[in-house]
């Protein structure tokens, strides 16, 4: 008598076993045979979507827990009575009143049914939060529906209808990277919109979409697919959903950008806040004017009604990459970032040792700053530079008009780019010019970047030219009610030093990567550099400490990331003595070898003669 192989019987177990789990499966996505069924998934009486509306349902998360249509609509569920619609429908059914389609107004109550029912929805789920209705009754939309303005949202309105998916569902409207879109239908829409004002009386704007698809945020969630990204409900809520109050906007930003935001706190730049909107508050709407000669005339302040914290500097919903770009004043072109030499940047707000920039970076690597790099290297750049600032010219461009147009110049420069190798992602469309990785790193971790934005309009189509909010937009040099440019002061100090810290950088990145072409160990080097980015980066998170003190930590900062950048170029520089000192050789050797196979060649033809 044959046995059977002890492994063939598990395959068939298994095997066994997986598909009476797929079947359970499948029978228990299916929405139970019902007397709703008998008409609703019949294509004798619907069509269309009418009928598509039975297989939505068995796709969502409330057919998967076994729930069907009365437990919704009501009425009496057995298949026997498919027929009579009369008893299937029947509004005095003593187990469950047949309810139909709820009014809009009744919705949320229909959905707390069983969401607000702690003992019913812990079946399903124990940690289930059962508050959703009454988070709801306090947001805008809960009050106006409460007024019967049947157009604010309800729970269908995101959740969906009959094919409500759960939110950790890739296609569910409220998963996190498609809640932006959920939103826009009615935020997005300006006929949906139309009547609906902000507290001031200004209309309510529909430019939120589009303004958040250019952010950072958006870049993150959409782009790059990071879930922990914020989105609408992160910063406005869910179910509560309500813009942030004036006083607690730094919180909402602090739950991801907590450090930013308890220096801000602490600075001198909150109390001024306070005091500004404490003036504007008491002047009935004049504004700047009220108290300034001269009001500032930057549309991105021109519109500000309040000073809120965060919002005041990056905006809202429009909150695209920080650069340096929002410092000010900002010198001639971008390249004076990575390619200052002696004389070519402007002075900072003076130092201990009240030298300029130019000075500073020499006495960092204790020589002149323009005997470093070596002149072919330099004369190049003069040269590109002094190019692009002639076609600027002839483009009739200056000013932060110039230097935009010269920042997206840097970024397809040949010696800047690689030809043919984006891979598709962001910017760099496939088969396209990408950035080189070293620039790139530059670029990113010393942000570099334009003084505006673009996003589309919704209501006219048409492009629109966003500015960022810089220190010059309320900071004059002239200021009426203050003794001296404070502010100002603050903002070139700031901008001036992390321009040195990056020029250093920057310029020591460039000899290191010729070095490392040329097999010179720069290992030392590059610590010293990743440790002055490092030191750029918090420098950049420091200026919200808006303090100009010598012994702050901004200062501080700055002065430990110029003494690394400082090690980092004086390394990168004997690593260039020491591969010149290694060509020399190879040539001396060369020659010396070319000697001898030539005093070889001689005495060979000497003994054949």
């Amino acid at each position: 008598m044959k046995t059977v192989h002890p492994v063939l019987t598990a395959l068939v177990v298994v095997t066994v076993v997986l598909l009476v789990l797929l079947l359970t499966a499948v029978l228990s996505a299916a929405p139970q045979t019902t007397s709703c069924l008998t008409c609703h998934g019949s294509s004798d009486w619907f069509e269309g979507d009418d009928l598509a509306l039975v297989d939505h349902f068995a796709k969502g998360v409330h057919a998967a827990s076994g729930l069907s249509c009365q437990d919704c609509h009501g009425g009496n569920p057995d298949p026997a009575l498919g027929e009579d619609l009369d008893a299937a429908m029947d509004p005095s059914y003593a187990a469950n009143p047949f309810r139909g389609a709820p009014e809009r107004t009744a919705v949320p109550e229909l959905c707390g049914r069983c969401h607000s029912d702690p003992a019913y929805m812990r079946r399903f789920k124990p940690d289930a939060r059962v508050d959703q209705v009454q988070e709801y009754r306090t947001s805008l939309h809960g009050q106006r529906l409460a007024e019967g303005d049947t157009h604010v949202a309800t729970c269908i309105d995101c959740h969906g209808v009959h094919g409500i998916l759960s939110p950790t569902s890739p296609a569910s409207p409220v998963h996190p990277r498609n809640v932006a879109e959920t939103c826009r239908h009615c935020h997005g829409d300006p006929q949906t919109m139309a009547g609906y004002t902000l507290p001031d009386g200004r209309p309510l704007p529909v430019d939120q979409y589009a303004r958040w698809r250019r952010s950072v945020h958006a870049a993150a969630l959409i782009d790059k697919e990071d879930l922990s990204a914020p989105t609408c409900n992160d910063c406005h809520g869910n179910h509560g959903a309500l813009p942030p109050g004036l006083e607690s906007i730094a919180f909402v930003c602090g739950q991801c950008h907590g450090r930013e935001a308890d220096l801000f706190r602490a600075s001198p730049k909150l109390a001024g806040f306070h005091d500004h909107n404490e003036f504007l508050a008491s002047v009935d709407g004049q504004g700047c004017a009220a108290c300034h000669e001269e009001p500032p005339d930057s549309p991105a302040v021109a519109s500000l009604q309040s000073f809120s914290e965060c919002t005041t500097c990056h905006g809202n919903h429009g909150i695209v990459r920080p650069t340096l770009a929002m410092l000010a004043p900002l010198p001639a072109a971008p390249c004076t970032f990575c390619h200052a030499a002696e004389g070519s940047v402007p002075a900072a707000a003076p130092p201990a040792s009240g030298t300029a920039v130019g000075s500073a970076v020499a006495s960092a690597i204790g020589e002149s700053a323009a005997e470093v790099e070596p002149e072919a290297v330099r004369r190049h750049f003069e040269q590109v530079q002094a190019s692009l600032m002639a076609e600027a010219a002839k483009l009739g461009l200056e000013g932060d008009a110039r230097f935009d147009w010269l920042v997206d110049q840097a970024l397809h420069l040949p010696f800047h780019t690689i030809q043919g190798k984006g891979d598709g992602s962001g910017e760099a469309a496939a088969g396209a010019p990408a950035l080189r990785p070293a620039f790139q790193r530059l670029f990113d971790k010393f942000r570099i970047g334009k003084t505006y934005y673009m996003y589309d309009d919704p209501v006219s189509g048409e492009p629109v030219r966003a500015p960022v909010v810089r220190c010059t937009d309320c900071h004059q040099s002239e200021p009426d009610l203050a003794p001296e440019a404070v502010g100002l002061a603050t903002a070139e100090r700031d901008l001036t030093h992390m321009l040195e810290v990056t020029s250093l950088t920057a310029r020591a990145e460039r000899m290191l990567l010729a070095a490392r072409r040329g097999g010179v160990e720069v290992r030392q080097p590059t610590q010293d550099i990743d440790q002055a980015v490092d030191a750029q980066i918090e420098l950049e998170v420091l200026v919200h400490t808006f303090s100009s003190d010598e012994d702050g930590a901004f200062q501080k900062k700055y002065v430990e990331g110029r003494q690394h950048a400082g090690a980092a170029l004086e390394g990168a520089a004997k690593a260039l003595d020491e591969l010149a000192f290694r060509r020399r050789g190879l040539m001396i050797t060369l020659a010396v070898i070319a000697l001898a196979l030539i005093g070889l060649a001689l005495k060979i033809r000497q003994l054949g003669s």
